[in-house]
């Protein structure tokens, strides 16, 4: 403490930490605060305007925050500006790092970026679930331990051709110029080979690619491949304490006192985190003081860590490793601290990063493109792994090779490998800033190519193949019904109630396909749950709720008529449609009926928002016909219960694709006892100059093809109307009796219907389509009965 007051004059310890700024003659960036809210500034703006100009090129956030942290960090863009002979861009090149990096507010850029990593790994443990690697898989945990070793022994075994290259007249020399302490190619080698999970679960979250099959292996594969980083590094530990202290014993102490810390930290944090979990009622929010006592108890840890030998980032993700993640817990922390430690105090990490990498440092060229090319071999490796991995269990090379480029990201986790060893003085600085920009490069090209060529759900080919129209009348109807909560839950039984056919005693007529939709919040990882496995019986009943049960119980009280299979997917609502078209491509079934959140409900404006963007994305991509279904009674009027089923289903008919989809669904429905129904087609004027039109004669087809189907079913009723105008119209629209339960319409009606041309500028909700957005509106708030706006790929 003497020596740093010695170092430190007292009119730095007593000056104001403020200033009065410009309009009193004072330096505006003469004190440590203002000086330190500059650099928070520089670091948030520069790492957001990057994102926005990178967005388009698939570039990842800590890519954007990196490069935002080396220009920022360095006078860069200054000193090309000085190369246009602008005096001024000169003089500010020249003085831009010792004013925005001045000794007596460096040390608090160091501090607070110190405080926002730590409070980071925390939060990368949250999210992990770390018993994911005894779930990942055979094929999963082998790709992690081959993609991890194989790489790793590689670089290994080519340091010796390297160094005898780069260093041909003095191979004894331990320091080499440009990279630094020859120890360091060991923790080059296990750090290329690594993947990190929280790290790959950013980017794929970026990409927007977390939930998607190879999405789901990569994680799966990086947890084993983490867990094998882990203990190469421990059986490292333990060799390099010995050999730097010349004693195994001091050694082996050194051990037990990380092993102390981790034995604190299972026997506290754990049961903690479940006596919280345990005080949180189900479905309410975790006290606010329970977070900040976990807070403190990060900031604790990290120091003890420290003191232990653990490290003071380490002990902080371990101990958000034993934090049980999603909700209540994991969610609550994520959503109070996440913000915090990645918007603000990320940034000014970086900041500091860029500091100490200035791009002017590089003295050899030459070496750089070697070390560039060192790194470029271990990912090449890496990626041949998992092309390997494929020839073995017959997968595409295609999916194997970007698999392997999803192995290969880097980020963050990373970066701290590479600024520990900077502080242990083990890299030169040219060798330190040979590695930011391999993290830069590698994650760069890789995020890159992956998003070019990575097409989950191969959507150039699959877009709308099945359709209702396709299907055989005797054949089993088969659908996905996603649910967003509990709502809709009777309208949606009910629907697939009228769907299935009883003709056939003792025959499934329906197999259904129940996907409930939860935001991912408070984990790394997007998960896709069946419930139900090959022989029939229930698994993963923990993630299971009211809503699944609802089916279930359905499908118990029908006999075996209607067969249910519940599936639960954790995943980003901006994601949520690639579940649903993946789910539907893999069981091949012809019709997905999504839940419209309504914006009466009770919920969140924001989290309505980001539900209602899960409908066009599945329009748009989903490989069959998709309904909407949009229930207007908050409760339902109907028992579920009841034994006696009385339907009463009203279809509107104009003709185009969409409207033929939705009278060959309402054609399935006729034939259920229990289901009255009233169709009613509108004929435009001047309908028979029209009907040499290629769509209306189809449409007469399909339309004549229903009123021969159902002439003798007395429950069918049909009937034809020639509107005068608009007005007419929706007044027909508007008629609907109290008594009906379903109303079905097409998304988009047939050209000469001018619905789109006379009200289209009034629709506040287009993926409903005109008269879709007419019959969700508020006009029809007091009635109880569902819509479903049905669509179907031309």
């Amino acid at each position: 403490m003497a020596q740093y007051i010695n170092r430190t004059s007292l009119h730095q310890l007593s000056s104001p930490a403020f200033s009065y700024g410009p309009f009193y003659h004072e330096d505006p960036i003469r004190d440590t605060t203002s000086l330190l809210l500059l650099q928070f500034t520089i670091a948030v703006l520069t790492s957001r305007f990057l994102y926005f100009l990178l967005s388009p090129l698939s570039q990842p956030r800590i890519v954007c925050d990196i490069m935002g942290g080396l220009i920022g960090g360095g006078p860069q863009v200054l000193r090309l500006l000085s190369y246009l002979r602008i005096p001024a861009m000169s003089q500010m090149a020249d003085s831009y790092r010792e004013t925005l990096f001045r000794d007596d507010v460096i040390s608090y850029t160091r501090l607070l970026s110190a405080y926002g990593m730590s409070v980071k790994f925390f939060l990368i443990g949250v999210k992990i679930d770390p018993t994911l690697a005894w779930r990942s898989g055979k094929k999963a945990a082998i790709l992690g331990f081959c993609s991890m070793v194989i790489p790793f022994l590689f670089l290994l075994a080519l340091q010796y051709p390297f160094l005898r290259m780069v260093q041909p007249k003095d191979n004894h020399k331990q320091f080499i110029d440009g990279i630094g302490d020859k120890s360091i190619f060991f923790h080059m080698a296990a750090t290329v080979a690594a993947s990190s999970p929280p790290v790959i679960a950013d980017v794929l979250t970026d990409l927007g690619l977390l939930n998607t099959e190879l999405g789901r292996i990569a994680i799966s594969a990086s947890m084993v491949n983490e867990i094998t980083r882990w203990l190469i590094f421990a059986v490292y530990k333990v060799i390099s304490t010995a050999k730097n202290r010349h004693s195994y014993p001091k050694a082996i102490k050194e051990v037990v006192g990380m092993a102390a810390c981790l034995i604190a930290l299972l026997s506290l944090v754990r049961p903690w985190a479940q006596w919280i979990v345990r005080q949180t009622p189900k479905g309410g929010r975790v006290a606010e003081w329970h977070v900040l006592v976990i807070l403190l108890a990060v900031l604790a840890m990290g120091a003890l860590g420290d003191a232990l030998g653990l490290g003071f980032l380490d002990a902080p993700m371990v101990m958000g490793l034993l934090v049980p993640d999603g909700p209540p817990l994991g969610m609550a922390l994520v959503e109070q601290l996440e913000l915090f430690s990645t918007e603000l105090l990320l940034p000014l990490f970086f900041l500091a990063v860029g500091y100490i990498t200035t791009i002017d440092r590089i003295v050899d060229f030459r070496m750089l493109g070697f070390m560039l090319l060192y790194i470029l071999a271990g990912h090449v490796v890496k990626t041949l792994v998992s092309l390997g991995a494929s020839f073995y269990y017959k997968t595409s090379i295609h999916k194997a090779a970007i698999l392997g480029l999803m192995l290969n990201f880097k980020g963050l986790v990373e970066l701290m490998v590479y600024l520990g060893m900077k502080g242990d003085k083990k890299f030169a600085t040219q060798g330190f800033l040979t590695m930011v920009v391999s993290i830069v490069l590698a994650t760069g090209v890789s995020s890159w190519l992956v998003a070019a060529f990575y097409d989950p759900l191969n959507a150039r080919h699959a877009v709308g193949y099945r359709a209702l129209q396709h299907l055989n009348p005797e054949e089993k109807f088969s659908a996905v019904a996603t649910m967003l909560n509990e709502d809709a839950v009777p309208a949606m039984i009910d629907l697939f109630e009228a769907s299935s056919s009883e003709t056939i005693a003792g025959q499934c007529s329906a197999c259904i396909h129940v996907l409930h939709l939860t935001e991912m919040s408070g984990r790394s990882h997007a998960v896709l749950v069946a419930h139900k496995n090959r022989k029939g019986e229930l698994v993963g009943t923990n993630q299971m709720d009211r809503l699944h049960n609802a089916f279930l119980n359905h499908e118990k009280r029908k006999e075996g008529t209607i067969a249910v299979f519940p599936f639960t997917a954790i995943s980003p609502y901006a994601t949520m449609h690639q579940d649903i078209c993946s789910l539907a491509l893999e069981k091949g079934v012809p019709f997905v009926v999504v839940q419209f959140p309504r914006c009466d409900s009770g919920a969140n404006t924001e989290v309505e928002k980001a539900a209602r963007s899960i409908v066009p994305q599945v329009i748009s991509q989903a490989p069959c016909s998709v309904g909407i279904l949009i229930h207007h009674g908050l409760t339902s009027t109907r028992p579920l219960l009841s034994d006696l089923f009385l339907y009463s289903v009203k279809v509107f008919f104009w003709g185009g694709n969409d409207d033929r989809e939705a009278l060959t669904y309402a054609a399935r429905m006729a034939r259920h006892p229990g289901v009255r129904m009233l169709v009613t087609r509108f004929l435009m004027q001047g309908e028979e100059a029209a009907a040499e039109g290629k769509d209306l004669s189809w449409d007469d087809v399909i339309f004549k093809e229903f009123v021969r189907e159902t002439a003798g079913n007395e429950r069918v009723t049909v009937e034809q109307v020639a509107p005068q105008d608009i007005n007419d119209t929706v007044e027909v629209i508007k008629s609907i009796g109290s008594e009906c339960d379903l109303v079905m319409v097409g998304r988009v009606q047939c050209a000469e219907s001018t619905l789109e041309e006379m009200l289209g500028k009034w629709v506040e909700t287009p993926e409903l389509g005109v008269v879709g957005d007419m019959l969700a509106s508020s006009d029809f708030a007091n009635f109880s009965f569902s819509v479903l706006v049905v669509h179907q790929h031309s």
